[in-house]
């Protein structure tokens, strides 16, 4: 069976699948994708569609990527570097696929998952990594002021010892 990869985007960021799962064909791995988007974009289980805004799932195989979908809405605009305006891709309703779930598309499923939870894990960890590094930067504005007042001091100290006491 073929291997397909689910691997998210937003903007030139790429979280790639490393694994990959094997599905019958690409119609299949095409109503997998299209019912991973429909979890992701579900409040209850994915965190609803504006928190994936811009990002996209994008379906790869050996011959390359063949399906990218935005979960969430809307896809923002991109800008080139050339200054050209790029389009993100149209919303597209997502009907309901009836199938089977093989057991490797509850992989699927099941890795996305860690992904968006690793993912939320490293945003807490940034955002805590943030409120440390404004700590120490007013503790090193702290330090920095009184080692200019001490500087100032001992130049004034300096100065009377040298003129004898005046």
């Amino acid at each position: 069976m073929p291997r397909y990869f689910f691997n998210l985007s937003f903007g030139q960021r790429v979280v790639p699948d490393e694994e990959g799962v094997e599905l019958p064909n690409r119609s299949a791995a095409r109503n997998e994708a299209l019912a991973v988007i429909r979890d992701l974009a579900n409040p209850k289980i994915g965190g609803g569609s504006r928190r994936w805004a811009s990002w996209f799932l994008e379906l790869a195989d050996d011959r390359g990527r063949f399906f990218r979908m935005p979960i969430g809405q809307p896809a923002l605009e991109v800008i080139t570097p050339d200054g050209l305006e790029r389009r993100g891709e149209e919303p597209v309703s997502i009907r309901p696929v009836v199938t089977a779930l093989a057991p490797d598309a509850a992989q699927v499923r099941a890795r996305t998952a860690a992904i968006v939870q690793e993912m939320w894990a490293r945003q807490a960890d940034t955002v805590r990594l943030l409120k440390v590094n404004h700590r120490l930067r007013d503790e090193l504005l702290y330090i920095c002021r009184a080692s200019e007042g001490i500087r100032v001091r001992t130049s004034r100290l300096v100065a009377v010892a040298r003129g004898g006491g005046r």
